[in-house]
């Protein structure tokens, strides 16, 4: 049975989409869509592989060593179920939604280099399942249709690779392998307000100032898409 987070009703998945970079930038573009989860998933299958070089086993029988060559992008497959049954549209705006991740915008096309958009599957505090993404491969199926043929139902896996290229860590005593994500800063946001919402601890409201390089974390102006990094370790004296 699925619990509940302290004090409220379960949080909603939601996967975001962004514009992709400018240019061969590593930070994404403005927020411009949503899709929201009409369900939460039940799994979300996660993948980090290494990619290893041997040399010549010795006579002994024994196993050669082995050379790390390069880390692998992280890997993401998750079920999205989408019902719309009193909905005039029905799902259909939702999946093309989906499947226009796997296109390339009309912005980046003419600016060029062509990139499809960026996404980050949102959901409450969960991390692992958090990095900026592109989306390789989207499977949908309509499963229930209204009477003139609208598709009010389908169920989607939906497959995710990590984006890459992310920001370096500016914080050097952070241990993560990249952003937990992105957000774009509206009007009434705070950082301690931000890393209650990332890590449900407004006390480090200086990683994400350290990470974004903030000369007055007071003075961020709204529509500042800031770098939400790793919090695996801490410095000395830090809140975990």
């Amino acid at each position: 049975m699925p619990t509940l987070p302290l004090g409220g009703a379960p949080v909603r998945a939601v996967l975001v989409i962004y514009d992709p970079p400018a240019g061969t930038g590593n930070t994404p573009g403005p927020e411009h869509a949503r899709v929201k989860l009409h369900f939460n998933p039940e799994r979300i299958a996660v993948t980090k592989a290494a990619s290893w070089k041997r040399g010549r086993a010795p006579s002994n029988g024994s196993a050669a060593r082995a050379q790390f060559v390069s880390a692998q992008p992280r890997t993401m497959t998750l079920d999205v179920f989408l019902d719309a049954p009193g909905s005039k549209g029905g799902v259909q705006e939702q999946v093309e939604r989906l499947l226009s991740c796997c296109v390339p915008t009309s912005q980046s096309v003419a600016a060029k280099p062509a990139s499809a958009p960026w996404v980050r599957l949102e959901w409450g505090r969960a991390q692992t399942t958090a990095f900026l993404a592109l989306v390789t491969q989207v499977n949908a199926t309509y499963t229930r249709f209204g009477t003139d043929g609208t598709p009010l139902r389908a169920e989607c896996t939906v497959t995710l690779e990590e984006a890459g290229g992310s920001p370096a860590r500016q914080n050097p005593s952070s241990g993560g392998d990249g952003p937990v994500g992105t957000h774009r800063l509206v009007a009434g946001d705070t950082l301690p307000g931000l890393a209650w919402k990332a890590y449900g601890d407004p006390t480090q409201w200086r990683a994400i100032a350290r990470a974004n390089d903030l000369d007055d974390p007071q003075g961020v102006p709204p529509g500042t898409v800031l770098v939400l990094p790793t919090l695996e370790e801490q410095a000395p004296g830090g809140a975990r």
